[in-house]
């Protein structure tokens, strides 16, 4: 008979190898295995109990986990309940078991206070059952070509000093935006933050974080990784004190530099991010927003999901101030 429940603390090995066997997109079990890890060990707000799975016999068929999170909206910053690990293994699938356990997750962050909840799928049908709702996000593209930059240096998150100054710059631009998530913890920007900025997915690195400095402070930084099977460079992270576009436009370049091979190379970022080159607007689904607090959504000045996390109710996409940044993916 299959159980459903919290996990149990003896059951966290079994747990990673679940997760790790049904996501393992790179065929390389150890490496999946410590992707599920960091995001376990390295999240100073995990909480067991938030992790959600349907047992039978001592086997876990499927789970759930929700991410305690709060997130800038609107100038305000509001709870939020982050859906992630939903896996279950193929010969269990289309019975329901993932089902009950997001029903089992949104009793959970009622319980929580969790104002909002957000995750990425590609299967929008499954979760809008349950009261998840497709927000569009938007990103520019453009071909961008390498260019080195004497003020530009790697990140040393290492260094409590530049830690601080990257922590105020996030949350001085980050808070103007939507979606993003607050991090005011130094546990989570030495654990999860660094670990994410070079690893991921993989084993060797693909991504890599620099800063921009004028005369010794800390004025924009950024954090770049290549997508997964294609040549396009996504922007996880970035930070600007003024200057944006400017800014913005150097760090890139300098990317571009750094992680290529001396060519033009295509660029993807969030359409919140100012810049002074040439681009494509480009409409991604994926994203999905569950109101879970009636009373929170009342102090929120528009009327639907996508006004109220775009920042507009014109339908422009180009305007839109809504970032989903990739260094915090759950």
């Amino acid at each position: 008979m299959v159980e459903f429940r919290a996990l149990r603390a003896s059951e966290m090995d079994a747990w990673f190898d679940h997760c790790a066997a049904v996501f393992n997109q790179t065929n390389d079990f150890e490496a999946s295995r410590q992707y599920f890890m960091n995001h376990w060990y390295n999240d100073p707000w995990r909480e067991r109990h938030g992790i959600l799975v349907a047992v039978d016999a001592g086997e876990i068929l499927s789970t759930v986990r929700v991410f305690h999170r709060r997130i800038y909206l609107a100038g305000d910053v509001f709870t939020m309940g982050g859906i992630g690990e939903v896996s279950t293994k193929a010969a269990y699938r289309r019975r329901g078991l993932s089902g009950r356990l997001l029903e089992m997750a949104i009793t959970y962050m009622d319980a929580e206070g969790m104002d909002f909840s957000m995750l990425a799928t590609g299967t929008p049908g499954h979760y809008s059952r349950f009261g998840w709702e497709e927000v569009t996000t938007y990103w520019k593209q453009a071909e961008i070509l390498p260019l080195q930059c004497g003020d530009i240096r790697l990140l040393r998150l290492q260094e409590p000093e530049e830690l601080q100054q990257i922590m105020n710059l996030y949350e001085l631009y980050s808070s103007r935006l939507n979606g993003a998530i607050v991090r005011d913890r130094w546990d989570y920007w030495q654990d999860w933050v660094r670990t994410e900025i070079t690893r991921g997915w993989f084993a060797q690195g693909r991504g890599r974080g620099w800063a921009l400095r004028e005369s010794g402070e800390i004025k924009a930084y950024l954090v770049v990784a290549w997508d997964l099977g294609s040549d396009t460079l996504f922007v996880n992270d970035f930070a600007s004190r003024d200057d944006e576009a400017q800014s913005f436009s150097k760090l890139i370049r300098h990317a571009v530099w750094s992680l290529g091979d001396g060519r033009p190379a295509k660029v993807l970022f969030p359409a919140a991010v100012a810049s002074d080159f040439p681009t494509e607007l480009q409409a991604r689904d994926g994203l999905m927003v569950r109101v879970n607090n009636e009373e929170a959504w009342k102090r929120l000045p528009q009327a639907s999901l996508q006004e109220v996390f775009h920042g507009s109710s014109g339908g422009d996409g180009s305007t839109s101030k809504l970032v989903s940044w990739g260094i915090d993916g759950y």
